[in-house]
């Protein structure tokens, strides 16, 4: 890919992903002023708005498209414009625009029911199972990634969707041990979904956590991704926590 659009470039995720796409022609949006692209063709706009999109990806071979509202506590009408009607604007419009690939940043709260839950034997959570959204925040990412495959299967751009863990320099705490992804590895993600040959695909993007429970199996068969940090190398010196991942709510739980 020659030219990358990043959107939420701005973010945190943007900041660590940015070394990552040394050598390849930038173009990083956002709703608030950008730093740390130097030598990208930077532009600030809400993805909401039909003509600032059209523009963003016009001339686009690919888009990393990061911007989101990523609060898992957020409520739907916070969740709606960011996490669903932006994402709709900027697939129609890649669409339009023909863009090649779109690497969509999906989240492992879209999965993050089975966490909590019973998981069949015990065992890793498996990419191809049916979505089980643990908060409103991982249906509205469960809503996009059933969005890109309408698009991806219409003839649109194919579609990697990221389920993407606690991307973070290190774990914060015991619970991040589950889900963890380091810069590092997250650039590696990213390079290896621009690349591959795929029409449409969802992907638990997590490092090679000794403790995890996100398969990324189909990740390293189909997209070439060969993680290569541990959480476990920061296990020793982390105070315990549940890693920010939500909790499964029965029955008994109220209402929230």
């Amino acid at each position: 890919m020659t030219a990358v659009l990043v959107t939420g470039a701005a973010g945190n995720v943007g900041g660590m992903l940015r070394p990552g796409l040394d050598g390849v022609s930038v173009r990083a949006v956002d709703t608030r002023p950008v730093t740390g692209w130097d030598g990208a063709d930077v532009r600030v706009g809400d993805l909401a708005d039909p003509s600032f999109t059209a523009a963003a990806v016009e001339g686009m071979d690919a888009v990393v498209h990061l911007a989101a509202n990523p609060s898992p506590g957020a409520s739907w009408p916070q969740l709606r414009g960011p996490n669903a009607d932006a994402v709709v604007t900027l697939l129609d419009a890649a669409w339009r625009a023909g863009v090649r690939r779109v690497v969509l940043a999906s989240s492992v709260h879209a999965m993050g029911g089975y966490v909590s839950a019973a998981r069949p034997d015990g065992g890793l959570v498996d990419p191809e199972w049916p979505v089980r959204p643990c908060c409103t925040y991982g249906a509205s990412k469960a809503f996009a990634e059933a969005y890109a495959r309408t698009v991806a299967d219409g003839g649109g751009p194919s579609v990697v969707c990221l389920r993407l863990g606690g991307v973070l320099p290190k774990p914060l705490d015991t619970g991040n041990l589950l889900g963890w992804l380091s810069p590092g590895d997250l650039r590696l993600l990213v390079r290896s979904a621009l690349a591959a040959d795929v029409r449409y695909g969802c992907y638990f993007g997590v490092s090679a956590n000794t403790r995890g429970v996100f398969s990324y199996a189909n990740a390293v068969a189909e997209l070439g991704y060969r993680p290569e940090s541990d959480s476990e190398a920061h296990a020793a010196t982390l105070p315990p926590g549940d890693g920010g991942l939500c909790r499964w709510r029965d029955e008994q739980s109220p209402a929230i």
